[in-house]
């Protein structure tokens, strides 16, 4: 079984979406993008394939990896007993804070040629990650309100300040990635809609065969794959952070009945949403 890939949505108290990964037992993390900046953080243990835009990473423990806007990345992880913090800055968030935001490229991997000003600022970089974290598990969202606003700024700075270069065309991705990021958004944004594949074409004016064709060329997936994945995530979470009854769940997310929901369900995470439900919540 793979990660499932995250609905983008900011903390309703903070203007990131923030991710642990803790000794999970899936092996690894679909190729996907999206328009959000994203840093990984390894906090002990190593990933064994890393892979940004073609490039494949291995990390350890204290290594940081940076995803710019648009960039294809996937993980493929064979060791279970990982810890990783994931920090996912929504576009409109970035764009509002740094205004040349698209013209910039945000990189941690030339470390052979750092100063000796970027590598004190990457230390920085790595205390900053480890006190966010603490303070997210120790006192949360609602109460680190404030001063996790505060590290979250002083990392966008260092980034901004110390590791950012002009962005070439080599960086700025697919030439397609652009449509496909705005039909992801469309799905995003009408789970609980009629999402059939003939309709998104006609609405994107492309013909059925070069829509799903484009899609998997660039996400490695098919479209109705990812229509279902993304509405299992709304899925999750409804489960997870609501009381929503099953058959509201089924309708927010646009699953035709019942019993389709649950095959989906049960085919991704192995169990009923009900189980699911009462073995996660805290």
């Amino acid at each position: 079984m793979r990660y499932h890939h995250e609905i983008i949505e900011p903390d309703p108290e903070l203007p990131v979406f923030y991710i642990f990964h803790n000794e999970r037992t899936d092996s690894g993390v679909l190729a996907h993008w999206h328009k959000s900046l994203e840093i990984s953080y390894t906090m002990s243990g190593k990933i064994s394939e890393f892979k940004i835009d073609g490039t494949v990473h291995e990390t350890n423990a204290g290594d940081i990896l940076v995803i710019n806007s648009n960039e294809v990345h996937s993980i493929w992880d064979e060791h279970n007993q990982t810890k990783a913090l994931s920090l996912i800055f929504p576009y409109a968030f970035i764009k509002s804070e740094i205004p040349d935001y698209d013209n910039k490229s945000f990189r941690l991997t030339n470390r052979l040629a750092y100063s000796d000003l970027q590598r004190e600022k990457l230390d920085e970089l790595r205390s900053l990650l480890d006190r966010y974290f603490f303070v997210m598990e120790s006192d949360g969202a609602d109460k680190g309100r404030l001063l996790l606003k505060g590290m979250l700024y002083q990392i966008l700075f260092l980034l901004d300040t110390y590791f950012s270069a002009p962005k070439t065309d080599k960086n700025r991705g697919s030439s397609s990635l652009p449509l496909i990021s705005a039909i992801t958004e469309h799905i995003d944004e009408n789970l609980d809609k009629d999402l059939a594949v003939d309709k998104l074409a006609a609405a994107f004016h492309l013909s059925y065969t070069h829509l799903c064709r484009l899609f998997k060329k660039e996400t490695g997936s098919t479209i109705h794959s990812h229509i279902v994945e993304q509405r299992l995530n709304k899925a999750v979470k409804l489960l997870m952070f609501t009381d929503k009854n099953i058959r509201y769940i089924v309708d927010a997310c646009g699953f035709p009945n019942q019993k389709s929901f649950s095959s989906a369900f049960k085919n991704k995470y192995g169990m009923t949403p009900k189980r699911y439900r009462d073995e996660n919540r805290a």
